[in-house]
């Protein structure tokens, strides 16, 4: 629920400034505006037709007796052309060949008749393209011709997987047999010592803390002592060294501040939200000239 601010002015007998009241009312918010789509400007049938040139341009097929296919080929991706005979000629040139009208006028009446090759596979099929081909050409809606679209997968997923370990290793990841040739579990270094496990790390324990950057949020905060020390107890509570040795019936020391014997949970202010503070009119532009008379 949205909430609007409706300000009231409140009229006084006393010649002090008026004040005003602010009134929270409830309203309905406008619908929002429709999110605006992003333009895309990807068109399959155009894709396909420049893989089409592309390929006949690598073999050549504009010197076999076979240019047709590719032509055909590229008729029926081409549905929306409003002169399909022209449009036959020009890709005939963009192949690296050149054919007449005649011959466009035939190709085209025999790409309406022949049965289509939509998928990526049948495509490949009639025109002879093959795994190396496509990779080299990078060919991405033709298929292959002696490589199936779930072998395609499985090869894609292995370059993907050997892309992203290349990545890692690049940002000193290390790899999975070198990283338990290095640890602790194979490494073993407290049967050097003549030790356990657990009185090993028990050792390690006692170092304190290491040679990084302290970073204290308060000013009370201090660091862990070296050695197993005992240091200071933060916020006046009594450390367990001192609980222990302090004699039977002596009552516990009193702390010096009670905000360091209250938890954090008791030691909060309070925010300036809470607080209910009346507003002169001048402060929504009252008429000067009425504040005046007022005052």
């Amino acid at each position: 629920m949205l909430y609007r601010i409706s300000r009231v002015r409140r009229k006084r007998l006393s010649h002090a400034r008026p004040f005003s009241t602010a009134i929270i009312l409830p309203f309905e918010a406008p619908p929002p505006a429709p999110r605006r789509r992003r333009q895309n400007n990807f068109s399959f049938p155009a894709k396909r037709r420049r893989e089409i040139v592309l390929h006949a341009r690598y073999v050549g097929a504009a010197d076999t007796e076979d240019f047709s296919r590719w032509l055909i080929a590229w008729v029926w991706h081409n549905p929306k052309a409003k002169d399909q005979i022209w449009s036959v000629m020009e890709a005939a040139k963009s192949m690296g060949g050149k054919i007449t009208e005649a011959q466009a006028s035939a190709i085209t009446e025999e790409a309406s008749i022949i049965r289509k090759c939509w998928s990526a596979d049948n495509l490949a099929r009639f025109l002879g393209l093959t795994y190396v081909q496509r990779e080299k050409l990078g060919i991405k809606t033709i298929g292959s011709i002696d490589v199936k679209k779930r072998a395609r997968k499985v090869l894609r997923q292995r370059k993907d997987r050997m892309y992203r370990e290349r990545k890692r290793r690049a940002g000193g990841v290390l790899a999975r047999a070198e990283y338990l040739a290095r640890s602790l579990s194979t490494t073993k270094p407290w049967e050097k010592l003549g030790m356990s496990r657990r009185s090993w790390f028990r050792q390690c324990s006692k170092l304190g803390t290491g040679v990084s950057a302290v970073i204290f949020l308060t000013s009370e905060d201090r660091p862990v002592p070296p050695e197993g020390g005992t240091g200071l107890a933060e916020r006046g509570y009594a450390s367990k060294e001192e609980v222990r040795m302090r004699p039977k019936g002596a009552p516990p020391k009193a702390a010096n501040n009670l905000e360091q014997c209250l938890p954090s949970s008791r030691t909060a202010t309070t925010m300036a939200a809470d607080m209910v503070v009346s507003v002169p009119a001048w402060v929504f532009g009252r008429c000067e000239k009425r504040t005046a008379l007022a005052a």
